[in-house]
This record gives structure tokens, C-alpha cells and sequence, in this order.
């Protein structure tokens, strides 16, 4: 994306506009993203083929990101345009709770840093919900990304809970 000509088209749309209802949560783009995940790992036949492309991915956009003026405007692959900060909230997300993900499939207790923490937070809740949530649910910072990103099912007391704060989930699919 960065590579690209910078868009000038379109509403500029903020990290939570990325998740949102529309085709992109469609079985149709589920499938596209399946399919072209399994023909980028079908040239990866080995576990150090994977190792070097992954090293060769994030330095390219180490440089590409760290050399980017702060007000750079992108176009995600759903047809946003958006401010690289933001894109990159997104990518905090993703890396966050798939983390997650990543962790109860091991067996793991689930960590992350707290700067993602605070990330996640920030984009999943609304401003300053998130120390009132913590203190009337009991939950700790993680439980409460699970439960706001649907990795652990919400009781009916909890439900009752968000919905007295007004809280909408983001889309994640």
C-alpha cells in the first residue's frame, strides 16, 4: 500500500470505520482471503522459506512505514482511504487478538504487550469506558479484549452490562 500512488478519492475513513459490516465480511471475501493465503503458502514449502519471506516483509515495511511523512494516505485492500496511522491501529488489532487466538489454541495463558493493550482499547470501546468496564466487571485488561472481540462469550449479566453503557462491538467477522 505504501508503494502505491497516495489515493485522493474517497472519504477518509478511521480505524474503527475499517470494521464494519459490508463485503468485506462476506463468505465471498473470506473465501478470496483463504484462497490467496493458500497460494502465498503453497510457494513456501519449507519452514525457513516462510522464516525469510515473513523477515524480508516486515523489514520492507519497517523501512517503507518509518520513511512515511505522518499525514501519508492509503488505500486498504477493502478500497479505504486512510491515514497510515490509522491503518497501522488496525494492524495492532489484528496482531492483538490473534495473538489471543494464537494463545488459547497453544494451550497459553493470553498476554500482550500493554502498549497493544492500550491500543486495542482505544479502538474497540468507546473513550473512557474502559476503566469503567474493568471495575464493574471484574475483568482484567485481556479478559476484557476477548470479550470486546468476541474471543470469549459474554454472560447475560455482562451483556445487560454493555448494553447499560451503550457499547456497540466493532465488526471483526
Amino acid at each position: 500500500m505504501l508503494a502505491d500512488p497516495e489515493p485522493a478519492d474517497g472519504p477518509m475513513v478511521p480505524a474503527s470505520g475499517y470494521y464494519r459490516r459490508d463485503r468485506r465480511l462476506s463468505s465471498a471475501a473470506n473465501i478470496e482471503r483463504i484462497t490467496a493465503a493458500q497460494q502465498g503458502a503453497a510457494t513456501l514449502v519449507t519452514g525457513a522459506a516462510i522464516v525469510r519471506d515473513f523477515e524480508q516483509a516486515w523489514r520492507e515495511t519497517w523501512v517503507l512505514a518509518r520513511a512515511a511523512p505522518a499525514a501519508r494516505v492509503l488505500r486498504t485492500r477493502h478500497g479505504d482511504r486512510m491515514l497510515l496511522t490509522e491503518f497501522l491501529r488496525t494492524r495492532v488489532l489484528e496482531l492483538a487478538v490473534h495473538g489471543l487466538d494464537l494463545g488459547a489454541g497453544l494451550g497459553r495463558q493470553p498476554w500482550m504487550t500493554a502498549a497493544a493493550a492500550r491500543v486495542v482499547e482505544d479502538l474497540v470501546l468507546p473513550a473512557g469506558n474502559a476503566a469503567q468496564l474493568l471495575s464493574e466487571s471484574g475483568w482484567d485488561q485481556i479478559a476484557l479484549i476477548a470479550k470486546a472481540t468476541g474471543r470469549l462469550p459474554l454472560t447475560a449479566a455482562e451483556t445487560k452490562l454493555i448494553e447499560r453503557h451503550g457499547i456497540h462491538w466493532l465488526a471483526l467477522g
